[in-house]
């Protein structure tokens, strides 16, 4: 297996892995270290069947359950399709976090493209490690201890039409109270938990106040420094470490058509193993 940075901040492209076959124990923990180390990995033309999809993302860990909003791949309950044109348009198309306000964050995502625009379409992702580590030591020391709420954020968008659709997702989606400054339970690395999605309020502080510092954060993060950008081609499969990344989908292929398979792993088997390659 061969990895090749992306950029030297995030991102790596990997080679010499055939997914079409059963991976053996060694190439699954090549893969699971090269993510680790590269915070979202990349293999080009994988273009493998749903039933090897779905046993790669088994290797890693425990599967999220079928999406509440999503459709799913016939057959296969736990691959979300994603699928978007003029007539069903993207609705997350801002930088987050997934699912940051469900008390399991997901450890991570396995993508794959099925269908891609001509032009556009592209993923973004950026590190939080590397927005924690540019922050100044005193900000560091001042954030250090807070914690944000999150909540559906820009899923309202979904349930908007009544106060009754409103109310009933937000009892569904609920809220979950993190740290704004994270340790990677794996890596030991610490990266700044946030994201302007989902984080809806700063614990403790006055809405003025809480507004002024999601603003501050939101620009901080948003440094192409810190970021990476795939242009997919059919067949490419993409897996990212959930908990020290964001990404966001970029909606500028319409009316074109773009469609993707993803499988979330909520938990990571691997998890508790203190890895010297990427500690």
């Amino acid at each position: 297996m061969q990895t090749r940075k992306v950029t030297p901040a995030i991102g790596a492209e990997v080679e010499g892995v055939d997914l079409s076959q059963p991976l053996t124990d060694a190439a699954a923990d090549g893969l699971y270290r090269a993510l680790l180390q590269h915070q979202v990995i990349f293999l080009r033309g994988a273009d493998i069947s749903p039933q090897a999809h779905l046993a790669l993302a088994e290797s890693f860990g425990e599967l999220d359950g079928p999406h509440p909003l999503y459709p799913h791949v016939e057959g296969f309950e736990r691959i979300v399709k994603l699928e978007n044109d003029s007539g069903a348009p993207p609705d997350t198309n801002c930088w987050h976090t997934d699912l940051t306000f469900k008390p399991v964050q997901p450890f991570a995502s396995i993508l794959i493209a099925r269908e891609v625009p001509e032009v556009g379409g592209d993923t973004m992702w950026s590190s939080c490690y590397a927005a924690y580590d540019r922050l100044p030591e005193g900000m560091k020391a001042d954030l250090e201890g807070l914690e944000a709420i999150h909540d559906m954020g820009d899923f309202r968008n979904s349930f908007g039409h009544s106060p009754e659709a409103l109310n009933d997702g937000m009892a569904r989606f609920g809220h979950m109270i993190r740290p704004l400054i994270g340790t990677h339970p794996v890596t030991g690395r610490k990266f700044l938990n946030f994201n302007e999605a989902f984080v809806v309020h700063i614990n403790g502080m006055g809405t003025s106040e809480a507004n002024a510092l999601k603003v501050w954060l939101t620009n901080h993060m948003n440094k192409p420094e810190d970021q990476m950008r795939w242009r997919w081609q059919k067949g490419d499969l993409a897996m990212w470490d959930n908990r020290c990344t964001m990404h966001y989908a970029v909606a500028d292929y319409l009316p074109s058509y773009r469609c993707m398979n993803r499988i979330t792993v909520v938990k990571d088997r691997r998890e508790g193993q203190r890895l010297k390659e990427v500690s």
